[in-house]
């Protein structure tokens, strides 16, 4: 059955039995290409968009078909110009339903004498492939050239897969991936991860935050992948740290919605439980010492009330640095940093309406 795309909700003579999932395809081209020139008559910028409008298609169809896909519906095509550090990107982003149909011979006509695929398509899906075989086996080391066909064909399927590898490397003072593949995974990893649809970035990153936490808030900051959708769906005690590290990260553009996201980041922060306590010093030993802070590694400390823990931690030497809510003055800060944040996101977004 060939696969269709249209821009409609429903394809006539057929019956859509599955909704399998919306599917993304976006192509980014550097700052040699400007929207006003594309859309200004000449022939080569016409050309070249033409080429940038198939590859999204392809890269589409190649998602739809993986997934099992007869069709995508509702396609929905957009045109975006980035400017940032002086430099110009065009991305074309594609967004459709991948649905599975039921239909009469007549309208989906399995003509495979006619049936083509490009150059292209074959060779990424091919490599798709082929690709995900080699990062199955934990022994097979990433080369230049894999990196080379993966950010040439941006084959973003592997995004999970080499996020995996890449807390593995994090983590990990010694491990069994060699120091050329470590490299390679440090130099191109970031850039691969930039290249990608932010929502599509943001589910594979957001999907493990808890096995090199600190890697992967670095990695959110530095490609501005803050969501704060997900963020709310992690506010316990225990992510905590986690939550707070995410806090100086950004995004490409806020909507109201993040807005209520981050409102209620605060108020989750505002009402963190106790993890410590306070003791009064009364007598003996704790006469001189007024206040006394018990943190939660059971430390004692003589502190006024809100302050952070002064004993040093057993074997490295730095000083524990815990208030009574388990959070050290450096997060303190960065919390309130966030909230001055919100404050001016709301002023902009209500002087908007």
């Amino acid at each position: 059955m060939r696969l269709i795309v249209t821009t409609t909700d429903s394809i006539e003579g057929c019956r859509i039995v599955e909704y399998i999932d919306v599917l993304r395809s976006s192509v980014v081209v550097g700052n040699d290409i400007a929207l006003g020139d594309l859309f200004g008559g000449n022939r080569n910028y016409n050309n070249r968009l033409n080429d940038i409008y198939e590859k999204a298609m392809q890269g589409l169809r190649l998602k739809a078909s993986i997934a099992g896909a007869d069709a995508v519906v509702g396609l929905h095509t957009d045109f975006e110009e980035i400017f940032g550090k002086g430099k110009t990107r065009m991305v074309v982003s594609m967004v459709g339903t991948a649905v599975k149909l039921d239909c009469q011979p007549k309208c989906l006509p399995e003509d495979k004498k006619n049936a083509s695929v490009s150059m292209d398509t074959l060779h990424r899906q091919y490599l798709l492939v082929s690709m995900r075989k080699k990062l199955d086996n934990s022994d097979y080391s990433l080369n230049e050239d894999d990196w080379g066909n993966i950010l040439k064909y941006s084959l973003t399927d592997l995004a999970p897969l080499l996020y995996n590898r890449y807390l593995v490397v994090s983590t990990q003072t010694i491990s069994n991936i060699p120091l050329s593949e470590r490299k390679l995974l440090q130099d191109n990893f970031i850039p691969f991860i930039q290249s990608m649809d932010f929502d599509e970035a943001v589910d594979v990153v957001y999907s493990d935050l808890e096995t090199a936490p600190e890697c992967s808030s670095v990695i959110i900051r530095d490609c501005n992948l803050f969501a704060p959708s997900k963020i709310v769906g992690m506010l316990e005690a225990e992510h905590k740290h986690i939550i707070i590290s995410l806090l100086k990260s950004d995004k490409p553009i806020y909507t109201a919605e993040d807005l209520a996201g981050m409102e209620r980041i605060v108020e989750f922060l505002d009402n963190l439980p106790d993890t410590g306590y306070y003791i009064e010093g009364r007598g003996g030993v704790f006469s001189k010492t007024g206040t006394l802070l018990v943190c939660e590694r059971g430390h004692k400390s003589a502190v006024e009330l809100g302050g952070h823990c002064t004993e040093l931690l057993e074997g490295s030497g730095a000083v524990c640095n815990l208030n009574v809510k388990g959070i050290t003055e450096a997060e303190v800060a960065a919390i309130a940093s966030f909230k001055e944040k919100v404050e001016v996101l709301r002023a902009i977004l209500n002087r908007g309406l």
